[in-house]
């Protein structure tokens, strides 16, 4: 059984497909790449034969009943995570699937559900918890540095959508996004802080759409969102998501602040030549930031020039206990039950900006 090799298929043949599934997939040696499917006959033919995958297709549900697959990668727009994924479940595969999980919560919940019915592992794909930084704070959380958590300072900047030439596309409409900003970026720091510090209780949060008119269409998925969150264990929090940050690549900066100390992470994966990250430290005796080296068995094989070896290092990472589990059984972490959690908080930020009031989250 360890010696298995696991036939993987790839739903979506976007950039995201391109970047880090199909390389990602193809640096693992127990995976063999049997089939692709995708919507543009030329954009399928080209990344097939860039990534030697086996078979292609043109439609996912023929791809699915068509059998000799263990697991299937779904990295469609989100209003198909669900149907993709319950006829997955139903055909006997594992999944792993984008972020956020679905449209809702109550699909979310109904997609983890069927899973664990069907004893099929899952992974919900959150990307950054693989960088070095991001698994230091864990470990330092988890040793006691903050004492109690006390506030968290969170947030995602990017300039993507400060060209009012960019086009339309499917994250900018609600209809296939469910949230906009929210969902994309916003949910990698729900997932980080809920990781590190465990669940939210409530939410008040706010969105904007700035530019509705776009080449092909109308956005009306919000751009910019900021919310204030009250966390079970107490901690207050202030988020805030943004694409229209001018100057900003892909970059996260989260601080958490407790009754013994401090914990920033700051990152910029994709954009910064390495998938590191940093850490700094505070403590109450000690004025000033103090920047921790990371510990080489972290940060081995995310911190060399060639980013996209530092790419498949972190998909590697991620992807390890989910292929480990379908062979030896056993837990994943962040499995479609964590993508629900994230989803509820999503959710609820959506209500609250809408309703403008607090929300509690399910």
């Amino acid at each position: 059984m360890r010696n298995e090799r696991f036939r993987v298929g790839v739903i979506g043949t976007s950039w995201w497909a391109d970047l880090e599934h199909l390389p990602g997939l193809r640096a693992r040696r127990d995976v063999d790449l049997m089939s692709l499917c995708g919507r543009n006959a030329d954009r399928l033919a080209a990344l097939a034969a860039k990534f030697g995958v086996q078979k292609t297709w043109t439609d996912w549900r023929s791809m699915i009943s068509g059998g000799g697959l263990d697991v299937i990668v779904i990295a469609t727009p989100n209003s198909l995570h669900h149907p993709q994924t319950m006829a997955a479940l139903e055909a006997g595969l594992h999944v792993i699937c984008e972020k956020p999980l679905a449209m809702n919560l109550t699909l979310a919940r109904e997609m983890a559900a069927r899973a664990e019915a069907a004893r099929r592992k899952t992974l919900t794909f959150f990307t950054h918890r693989t960088v070095a930084a991001a698994a230091q704070v864990k470990r330092l959380v988890g040793e006691g540095f903050l004492g109690q958590p006390l506030h968290v300072n969170a947030l995602y900047f990017t300039a993507s959508h400060l060209r009012e030439n960019k086009p339309l596309a499917w994250k900018m409409q609600r209809a296939e996004s469910g949230t906009g900003v929210l969902g994309d970026i916003g949910s990698h720091l729900i997932d980080l802080v809920r990781w590190w510090l465990g669940d939210f209780s409530r939410v008040a949060g706010q969105w904007q759409t700035v530019t509705r008119e776009r080449s092909g269409g109308v956005a009306d998925a919000d751009e910019d969102c900021s919310f204030l969150a009250q966390l079970a264990c107490g901690a207050q929090g202030v988020f805030q998501a943004s694409k229209l940050v001018a100057g900003r690549g892909n970059y996260q900066r989260i601080e958490l602040h407790g009754s013994r100390g401090s914990l920033t992470y700051e990152a910029d994966p994709g954009f910064d030549p390495t998938w590191e990250g940093r850490v700094l430290v505070g403590r109450p005796d000690r004025p000033g930031l103090e920047l921790l080296a990371l510990p080489r068995e972290l940060a081995a094989g995310l911190d060399t020039p060639d980013n996209q070896a530092d790419r498949n290092e972190a998909y590697r990472r991620l992807t390890d206990p989910f292929f480990a589990a379908i062979r030896d059984g056993g837990a994943v972490s962040p499995d479609f039950r964590d993508g629900a959690a994230v989803q509820a908080v999503l959710d609820a930020v959506a209500e609250s900006a809408e309703r403008k009031e607090w929300v509690s989250v399910p």
